[in-house]
């Protein structure tokens, strides 16, 4: 099997597949794609190939790509923002890190959008997320999302981000990356990719600065870290499988009607497939929801893995910050 951090050296790759592949793909044992209608990301185990980075950037195929490699490190963060106040903070971080002559690369989304910043070496998880916790909190942002979002991957290939430069399957769009005032970084998809032949990483002085101050947060303030609620179940409930307690903690019906438009009888439109009649229902008595179209289905936490496109890992410890 190929090393994770190795590129193929048996094709001719073309430089933005090149980009793709030298800069911004951690692993190439498995990969991720977005499905169809743009509402989930599924892990394809099978390797990554360098027809598949073509088919990325053709649109043909949309993919997610691993914030770790199968060592649990990584070569950049990304922080994500799902709404136009959080991508407002974004950009004023961006524009922060400017003054600190720490550059960062701002990317547009359907909904936000991205800041990645890179590092100049592989890194353990642990470290990228302690810096990145850091940087957050000396910059008072509570609700920017840090991926990754494990120190070091336990079950699965752990979080995801969508690939730069590849189409969106939900709106059919290609985001790209912008200044702090939305205009494009460069004018061409191949002009775009020319900046990160050689992306520019964070300073070793900030990356050191922030690190320290991530590593005096009390684990309850770290993103994805263990939480209080973890903390306490893990001593007073010990017979009782985490997984079961979130369950238990709320009915099905409530939990995703939080999402999903539910009818008094508990059906509706289904989020994960274009779905035009409801095929999507909830069971109470049974604690699982289904969908009959797309046939999916399973406790809150399958509906959480789907909704997040994340392994089971990371949906626990998010379902256990937000129920117990």
């Amino acid at each position: 099997m190929r090393h994770p951090e190795q590129v193929p050296t048996d094709y001719d790759l073309s430089p933005p597949a090149e980009v793709l592949a030298r800069q911004l793909i951690q692993r190439w044992d498995m990969h991720s794609r977005q499905s169809t209608f743009g509402d989930m990301y599924y892990t394809v185990h099978e390797p990554l190939s360098v027809a598949h980075l073509f088919a990325h950037l053709r649109g043909e195929i949309t993919l997610g790509t691993y914030l770790l490699n199968a060592q649990s490190q990584g070569r950049f963060l990304v922080l994500d923002a799902d709404t136009l106040d959080e991508w407002q903070q974004l950009t004023h971080l961006y524009q922060r890190l400017e003054a600190m002559d720490t550059p960062g690369y701002l990317e547009q989304s359907r909904r936000g959008g991205h800041l990645w910043l890179f590092f100049d070496r592989w890194l353990p998880g642990a470290q990228i997320r302690l810096f990145g916790n850091g940087l957050l909190a000396a910059h008072e942002m509570t609700r920017i999302e840090l991926y990754p979002k494990q120190d070091q991957l336990e079950e699965g290939p752990g979080s995801l981000i969508r690939l730069p430069f590849g189409i969106h399957r939900k709106d059919r769009k290609r985001y790209g990356f912008v200044t702090p005032t939305g205009e494009l970084l460069a004018p061409t998809l191949r002009d775009q990719v020319k900046l990160f032949y050689r992306p520019q990483t964070v300073p070793k002085a900030v990356l050191a600065t922030l690190t320290t101050v991530g590593q005096s947060l009390p684990s309850s303030n770290r993103f994805g870290g263990v939480t209080a609620a973890e903390s306490r179940i893990s001593h007073t409930d010990e017979t009782t499988p985490l997984s079961e307690q979130i369950k238990a903690a709320v009915t099905v019906s409530a939990f995703i009607g939080r999402y999903v438009a539910l009818s008094a009888r508990g059906s509706g439109l289904c989020p994960f497939h274009d779905d035009h009649h409801p095929s999507f229902s909830v069971n109470d008595e049974g604690n699982y929801w289904h969908c009959f179209a797309c046939n999916t289905g399973g406790s809150i936490i399958d509906f959480w893995m789907q909704k997040q496109g994340c392994d089971f890992v990371t949906a626990v410890r998010e379902l256990v910050a937000q129920l117990l």
